[in-house]
């Protein structure tokens, strides 16, 4: 059961009336697209809704029309839709490149169904068909395919949101962790006798304080690489050794920054990182027990 107007409602009861769909996108970056289905523009709630003119996009091809699915209970009801995008641009670019840029992505989609004695005639007012965000664009050579979701999608968690686990539930330098990766990056020159598994280097800290961590040089043929740390180990000279090797070897000198990672464990949130009071683990929670 959907709301109507009164006027609506008797307009109905003619059975004689014209209908047009109108498509409201509200994009994630802000702002908002309002189309219409039918043959030419209408203005309704103060806002002019394009049928496309001769520029496009054009919506509600004879031949496929939108289809919506409704489900009973707490299925996520669907609705598809093909969008000709004619020479029709979105925020300065050509529909379907902005379709390609992700412009639609997680868009708000509410489709309205017009009802007018005489058409662009709105005074009676309008439906609400359906109401979801944009879950998937399949962008071709000529044809969008739209595919949205209600949201009742939002019911779709895992549950319960929290695990109980010993291991730490944030990620290292997260919202949730609150420290900050500058804080705790340290500057760094490979040594001689490196390899694109393993840097030497002269760094002072503790075997493993690095474990887990990101090594990213700074200079030489690997500028702007990344890796993540295997092991560290603290000598004359200390060695880092990365899970995947270097593209090439370090040469003597060339600079890096390596900053520290994490196993989510209780004493290292402690002894590293002095951030006890935002560690979300439960060490202590008794292991499952097994019966012989």
């Amino acid at each position: 059961m959907k709301p109507a107007s009164t006027a609506l409602i008797n307009l109905l009861a003619t059975r004689q009336f014209f209908t047009a769909d109108l498509y409201q996108f509200s994009l994630v970056g802000g702002g908002e697209l309002n189309y219409c289905g039918g043959d030419q523009d209408i203005i309704w709630n103060g806002i002019t809704w394009s049928a496309g003119g001769t520029a496009g996009p054009y919506f509600d091809r004879k031949d496929n029309k939108a289809k919506c699915h409704w489900k009973v209970g707490v299925e996520v009801d669907t609705l598809v839709f093909d969008i000709l995008p004619g020479a029709a641009a979105v925020l300065g670019d050509p529909f379907l490149s902005a379709v390609r840029q992700g412009v639609f992505d997680g868009a708000e989609l509410t489709l309205y169904r017009a009802f007018m004695p005489t058409y662009g005639n709105v005074a009676a007012g309008t439906v609400i068909l359906f109401a979801g965000r944009i879950a998937e664009v399949d962008a071709g050579s000529s044809l969008a395919t739209f595919s949205v979701n209600s949201h009742l999608e939002l019911l779709n968690q895992n549950l319960p949101r929290n695990l109980y686990q010993s291991g730490c539930l944030n990620t290292l330098y997260d919202s949730g962790c609150t420290l900050s990766s500058a804080s705790f990056a340290v500057t760094g020159n490979a040594a001689s006798g490196s390899t694109q598994s393993a840097v030497n280097c002269s760094l002072s800290q503790a075997t493993d304080y690095f474990d887990l961590g990101i090594v990213s040089f700074t200079s030489g043929t690997n500028n702007g690489v990344s890796r993540t740390i295997k092991r560290h180990i603290q000598g004359m000279p200390s060695t880092v050794t990365v899970i995947a090797p270097f593209p090439s070897t370090p040469g003597l000198g060339d600079t890096f920054l390596i900053i520290p990672g994490c196993d989510k464990q209780q004493s290292t949130c402690q002894n590293k990182f002095s951030n006890l009071t935002n560690f979300r683990g439960f060490p202590y929670v008794p292991e499952n027990s097994t019966a012989v």
